[in-house]
């Protein structure tokens, strides 16, 4: 179910660009962090990350839509841009990889600081995005650089 824009889409479009700038102008620097840069159309950046833990690697679309007003989302998919669902053997899960959506409908979601799922759960509500948004540690790439090394620790699984 699609809503409705919060944050105009030319302003939210300009935000997310210049906050991935670095990645589009460098991708060659986030290799070295196992992060490789795929396609940006926005509000979608595509990007795969090094699973070396499986030595494999898996592609997560990061959703920039009213960015900066909320968080990024993002989810994991295949080659072909449909969201991989649990059971497949391809998702991670555990540590904070969820697999069930807050809906309980399969569908992957991040538990982590910074993400949009993470601040939607009621779980976490003492932690609003508007107090940790201007924190470095929650920009896009850093949560992108943090989620690679989150996938890759001991724990995570395949579902």
């Amino acid at each position: 179910m699609k809503t409705a824009a919060i944050v105009h889409p030319k302003l939210a479009e300009a935000c997310f660009e210049n906050a991935i700038r670095p990645l589009l102008i460098a991708p060659e620097r986030y290799e070295m962090f196992g992060v490789r840069f795929l396609a940006f159309s926005f509000p979608y950046l595509d990007i795969e990350l090094d699973w070396s833990l499986y030595e494999t690697s898996i592609r997560l679309r990061v959703d920039g839509a009213d960015y900066p007003y909320r968080p990024v989302g993002g989810w994991w998919t295949d080659q072909e841009g449909n969201s991989l669902l649990s059971g497949s053997q391809k998702v991670p899960l555990g540590n904070g990889f969820h697999n069930v959506n807050q809906d309980g409908k399969p569908n992957c979601w991040f538990c982590f600081k910074g993400w949009r799922e993470y601040h939607n759960h009621a779980g976490h509500q003492h932690v609003s995005w508007a107090s940790i948004r201007g924190d470095t540690r929650y920009s896009i790439l850093q949560l992108v650089i943090q989620l690679t090394k989150d996938l890759n620790s001991q724990g995570v699984t395949k579902s």
